[in-house]
């Protein structure tokens, strides 16, 4: 039992060591030091007010050829990717077929017009009715259309490129089967293209053909300045927003369908704008943008914010402030979120 006991008031001796070493080191814990800022209390400008809108790139014109005869591909000329200009020959099928039914043609056409010669003479004369005069008359009319159906057959048998532009695709070999109608090539045409963006409804009235678009092109550093020149009056009925056109000059080719499209477009209006100095922002190193606002206890609030430009040495902000919010504008990168701070 005294074992015990003295046993049971060791633990309690060092139990109350142990509490008052610990007392003693967060007696002995610094102070935080309030890091010194400067801060700028926002308020709202006035700036042109500038519509931004991400697309795509789509060719002026894309047509689908194909033969209007049938027959046998006895050439193909071109290959995809391969430029071409109006009035280049892409393929031909076998003409033996149509030019024997041009021959045919024409054989029947001399046939009826002598015909016509040597009645002409007797109907003129009164020995010939004029039933037999009007027959003859249909039949050599017959013998011109079926001589002109057979001149064309026969030019059908070559495919031309209707305009200059691309070959996108070819459908068609030689030796196959073409049938009447059947794509055998698409061709593109970009020597114009089109940067095709959706507006909402809510801004849609603010612009109108013939206003001139920003367009920047990530993928081949260009900006080149476009024209609004389609404005689709209707509505997608699930986004309620409207495709809109914008022509763009290509005549290096190097715009191509498909890319992706920034546009601004200047409406003429003056908006207010919340702007903050560059040196206020901050990113972090998941390229997050961000800056710090003080709040009544002397904090620092980190605030994520959305830029969309810069108006001289300021960059306007579109999301994350509000007029009257202070902003560390020095001091700012040695804060975190919280951080006690002093002015």
């Amino acid at each position: 039992m005294k074992m015990f006991l003295k046993r049971s008031t060791q633990a309690v001796i060092v139990s109350l060591a142990v509490l008052a070493c610990g007392k003693k080191q967060e007696e002995k814990a610094p102070p935080v030091t309030p890091t010194k800022v400067t801060v700028q209390q926002i308020k709202t400008g006035n700036q042109a007010e500038t519509l931004r809108y991400s697309g795509t790139v789509e060719a002026e014109n894309l047509v689908q050829l194909g033969f209007s005869v049938p027959g046998t591909v006895s050439s193909v000329l071109v290959n995809e990717g391969q430029l071409v200009k109006a009035g280049q020959l892409l393929a031909s099928i076998d003409p033996t077929e149509y030019d024997n039914a041009l021959l045919i043609a024409n054989a029947g056409l001399e046939q009826a017009e002598d015909m016509y010669t040597r009645l002409n003479g007797l109907y003129e004369k009164g020995s010939l009715p004029a039933k037999d005069f009007m027959e003859i008359k249909s039949r050599v009319a017959q013998a011109r259309a079926n001589k002109s159906l057979a001149v064309k057959r026969v030019k059908d048998t070559k495919l031309y490129a209707p305009m200059s532009g691309i070959v996108t695709a070819k459908l068609i070999e030689r030796g196959a089967m073409a049938a009447p109608g059947a794509p055998a090539f698409t061709i593109i045409n970009i020597s114009k293209v089109y940067a095709r963006v959706s507006i909402p409804e809510s801004e849609i009235g603010k612009i109108s053909k013939g206003q001139n678009a920003n367009v920047s092109i990530s993928t081949i550093d260009q900006k080149l300045v476009g024209k609004i020149t389609i404005i689709n009056p209707l509505a997608d009925v699930a986004t309620k927003s409207y495709s809109v056109k914008i022509k763009l000059a290509n005549a290096q080719g190097k715009i191509l369908p498909g890319m992706i499209a920034d546009a601004e477009i200047s409406t003429g209006k003056s908006v207010g704008a919340i702007t903050v100095p560059t040196q206020a922002i901050v990113r972090d190193a998941d390229d997050i943008t961000y800056v710090f606002v003080t709040n009544g206890n002397n904090k620092a609030i980190r605030k994520r914010i959305t830029a969309s430009g810069l108006r001289g040495n300021e960059v306007v902000i579109t999301e994350g402030l509000q007029s009257g919010d202070r902003v560390v504008v020095s001091g700012q990168t040695k804060l975190k979120d919280g951080a006690a701070i002093s002015l």
